[in-house]
């Protein structure tokens, strides 16, 4: 998922001009992916990164976010949030106990803050089950032989970007496309949105 990851924090920091930041773990931080993709390297300046290399330190990080939050951070990033509390050094039961304590240190700050929060899971099972809880929405994203889909309650990719300059586009784009030419012919639950030159 290296990529897509930083597309959506990338495109939100193109979208708000705020500033961005990243409590790392298992490398989803890294440099390489984030200049391959970013369109200029003065958003690169927005965003701050904290690696932890332990599930002590992580949970360190994760306590001390609210204090590095300014009024120009609109969003922080916690990739792979359950990564670290899966490691064999832990003592039994300090796994849950330990993502349960960081889970609820960040729960409030989307709401005190007023800045999304955007997390991602490394394995979705019954550890994770308590980040289901805190978060507003689920975005799924598996990879596809045209790049990653995205789909949600409220999001769905409809248009891949190829390469060569051209898309390939989903019959729920089309879908969307006659609802807004020709709404008598299509349900009307069907959101007239089409994204320009955009995969959602």
């Amino acid at each position: 998922m290296t990529g897509s990851l930083q597309s959506l924090v990338l495109d939100q920091l193109l979208l708000d001009q705020g500033s961005a930041i990243w409590v790392d773990a298992h490398g989803h931080g890294t440099t390489q992916p984030l200049t391959r993709i970013t369109p200029s390297m003065r958003v690169l300046d927005r965003i701050h990164i904290a690696r932890a290399f332990t599930p002590w330190q992580h949970q360190s990080l994760v306590e001390d976010l609210a204090d590095e939050l300014t009024d120009e951070t609109t969003i922080a990033v916690l990739p792979a949030v359950d990564w670290f509390y899966r490691s064999e050094d832990l003592p039994r039961g300090d796994d849950e106990r330990m993502l349960s304590t960081a889970s609820d240190r960040i729960e409030p700050l989307a709401e005190r803050f007023e800045i999304l929060v955007l997390l991602t899971l490394q394995t979705d099972d019954t550890l994770t089950a308590l980040i289901h809880n805190i978060a507003d929405q689920m975005i799924r994203c598996e990879q596809t032989q045209f790049g990653p889909r995205f789909a949600g309650d409220e999001h769905k990719t409809l248009v891949y970007p190829l390469e060569n300059g051209l898309v390939q586009t989903t019959l729920a784009y089309w879908k969307r496309i006659l609802a807004n030419r020709h709404p008598a012919v299509v349900d009307a639950d069907v959101s007239s949105e089409v994204s320009v030159n955009g995969a959602y």
